[in-house]
């Protein structure tokens, strides 16, 4: 009985820190969540190519990391996974952020509450739960629309600084 309710524990805690860690790249990162939004709105397809350009080119040092034994280097290929799949979970936080935008019907839309981006993190989250629809096709596109909309806004914002 008591694996059940450690089983049972684990997908609850499990389920609640996706939108959390959404949540928590908003409160961190805002404008970098909102410009990650506005570019994913704006051009879906061109995040979407962004991302797969991006994900094949984080592929090549991941699978060198990996391939070499030496614990070491099987730590470092972790490391650089969990950095891609950050930058790609900030993207993600805009999704949730436009998610929310369109929820909040309270205010028809005019400004993103934090309920409201809440909500719209849920509704990310359960979307990509749903069997072979979510797993297939959210949780991949998702994953690379999220990536290529970070990467995207990160060079924008590295322009050319005038100076004084």
């Amino acid at each position: 009985m008591s694996d059940k309710f450690t089983i049972f524990g684990s997908l609850i805690l499990l389920g609640l820190s996706y939108p959390a860690t959404l949540t928590a790249w908003l409160l961190l990162f805002p404008e970098r969540v909102e410009n990650a939004r506005v570019k994913i709105v704006e051009e879906p397809r061109r995040s979407l190519w962004i991302g797969v350009l991006t994900a094949l080119g984080a592929a090549i040092p991941a699978v060198l990391f990996f391939a070499i034994q030496a614990p070491l280097f099987q730590v470092l290929g972790w490391i650089w996974l969990a950095v891609v799949l950050g930058f790609a979970s900030l993207g993600a936080a805009g999704i949730a952020a436009e998610l929310g935008l369109r929820l909040n019907w309270k205010n028809d839309g005019a400004y993103l509450s934090l309920g409201a981006f809440i909500r719209g993190a849920l509704v990310w989250e359960l979307a990509a739960a749903l069997p072979l629809i979510g797993w297939l096709l959210v949780i991949p596109l998702g994953t690379l629309i999220s990536l290529g909309g970070m990467v995207w806004t990160l060079r924008r914002e590295k322009a050319p600084q005038e100076e004084n």
